[in-house]
């Protein structure tokens, strides 16, 4: 069990806003040296104990959010209620990778007979069950594996190529090979910290090779707002535009975005509009910024406003469980109260915004940067440099905003697209193709940034292919179960024994 807590800990400190990424490559080997003989049964309350604790670290910063930023700002429940809520977060995260250390334990002496098959194995089996937690309506990336070595960006290339689950596949293969050595050779912990350091090294070299990202001669103008979130949903429109009113008038001839939610109602229905459309007319401006959309029904859009008026918008598709949509409602009804404003219909597609003569803007709101599919689809849809625009004013720790924004890192490399954060409290900041963090804003202070843009059209293989690496896992998985090799009946017994 010892071995178990630690190796949720160090792979809590690998993640962004901790301790150090390449932690990650060696993380999981007192791990799966705790599964060591437990069989199916303890191997399930084992993998889930660990993704547990692991999931409780790296998201603490959510329990704040649910037991006091939510509650003041929205009044719906009280704050201890959000404690047993977080408490409930964390179990759907784990039930996956109960079922990987149920199979883990029903097949461990079988792997162990081939060294080949059992790295294979082990790293398709964490591979599969961590994809299928980010899937569907509940679906959720917090943790992900790769998320580590966004610092990292000489081996993070391979998410151009095979995604970053193929990086996770990756990480688990290495930290079997590192517990298989653990296990069979002498002088273990000299080998161990050789082969991390070679990795390192490797990572280091490759990033000094990399190209240089061509800039163009647009830009765009990004303005962090740093709202309070409690001003955001309480102060009269006109005092909130007051706000941004003197960085619009000091800025001309450019195309100005702002992060998500500025407003919480329609502005196209409030006096508004018409000082956003001045704005526009007198400084020749196109914005871009979030808000509350309301045709038919509501959407979490952001608008595109020049002096012609509102002219476009993009509306999120993939909403955040139980805040912006509710999930299977039958199951989940009781959970409604942890609804914001309202609840959300999805946008009906990942379109591309197009700007003046500007490169193909392609948006993301708030958490849709956590996947990868609403930057595939962009992309191949046309974007040339793609935005993110998000509130993290509900964080209070820093943590957080490094962790959402670590998802943009990822994002930039695995479509070789320039990805321009803008955020209520940060970070903001700009990532080349290359996933090379250029510029930021210091966090949670009122700023306009300019950013150079980096437009392309090509596509990875990532971008054509998507989780090829999660199907191949599955394969493998399935062989390996259905034809487990020689002996497989006794041994069955033996572990059901």
């Amino acid at each position: 069990m010892i071995s178990l807590i630690l190796s949720s800990v160090l792979t809590a400190l690998s993640m962004p806003g901790f301790l150090a990424g390449f932690i990650v490559w060696f993380a999981l080997i007192l791990f799966l040296k705790s599964l060591e003989e437990k069989g199916p049964l303890l191997g399930a309350l084992y993998g889930f104990l660990y993704f547990y604790l692991f999931s409780a670290i790296s998201l603490f910063w959510v329990l704040p959010v649910l037991t006091e930023n939510l509650p003041k700002v929205f009044g719906k429940f009280p704050g201890w209620l959000g404690f047993f809520v977080f408490l409930l977060m964390l179990l759907l995260e784990a039930i996956p990778f109960a079922a990987f250390g149920f199979l883990y334990g029903l097949m461990e002496r079988i792997i162990k007979r081939n060294p080949f098959k059992e790295i294979l194995f082990t790293a398709s089996l964490y591979t599969l069950f961590d994809f299928l937690r980010g899937i569907g309506e509940m679906g959720f990336t917090g943790g992900t594996l790769s998320d580590a070595l966004y610092k990292d960006i000489g081996v993070l290339q391979l998410v151009s190529l095979i995604g970053p689950y193929g990086v996770t596949f990756v990480i688990v293969a290495v930290n079997c090979w590192l517990y298989i050595i653990l296990r069979k050779s002498a002088r273990p912990i000299e080998k161990i910290s050789f082969n991390v350091l070679s990795i390192i090294f490797l990572s280091y070299l490759i990033s000094l090779y990399l190209p240089l990202a061509k800039s163009s001669d647009k830009t765009i103008v990004a303005l962090q707002t740093n709202t309070p979130q409690k001003v955001k949903y309480t102060e009269n429109p006109l005092n909130l535009l007051g706000q941004l009113e003197p960085f619009l008038r000091e800025t001309k001839d450019s195309v100005v975005v702002l992060p998500e939610d500025v407003f919480s109602f329609d502005p196209r229905t409030s006096i508004v509009a018409t000082e956003l459309k001045e704005f526009c007319k007198e400084n020749d401006l196109d914005i871009l910024f979030g808000a509350v959309s309301v045709d038919s029904k509501v959407y979490n859009s952001v608008f595109h406003v020049n002096e012609n008026g509102f002219v476009d918008k993009y509306s999120k598709v993939k909403l955040f469980p139980f805040v912006e949509i509710l999930p299977y409602p039958k199951i989940f009804g009781v959970f409604s109260f942890l609804r914001g404003l309202s609840y959300f219909e999805p946008g009906d597609e990942y379109r591309p915004l197009k700007v003046r003569d500007y490169p193909s803007l392609g948006v993301q709101i708030c958490f849709e940067s956590y996947f990868s599919e609403p930057s595939r689809e962009l992309v191949k849809n046309g974007a040339q440099v793609l935005l993110v625009c998000t509130n993290d004013g509900w964080f209070i720790f820093d943590t957080a905003l490094k962790q959402h924004f670590a998802k943009s890192v990822v994002r930039a490399v695995e479509t070789r697209r320039q990805v321009i954060q803008v955020s209520n409290a940060g970070i903001t900041g700009m990532v080349d193709p290359y996933g090379r963090i250029m510029k930021t804003a210091e966090p949670r202070k009122f700023e306009k940034i300019n950013f150079e843009l980096m437009p392309r059209n090509d596509l990875t293989i990532y971008s054509k292919t998507g989780d090829l690496v999660v199907w191949f896992s599955l394969g493998i998985v399935l062989f390996i179960l259905l034809f487990p090799g020689e002996r497989t009946i006794s041994t069955r017994r033996r572990i059901w024994q």
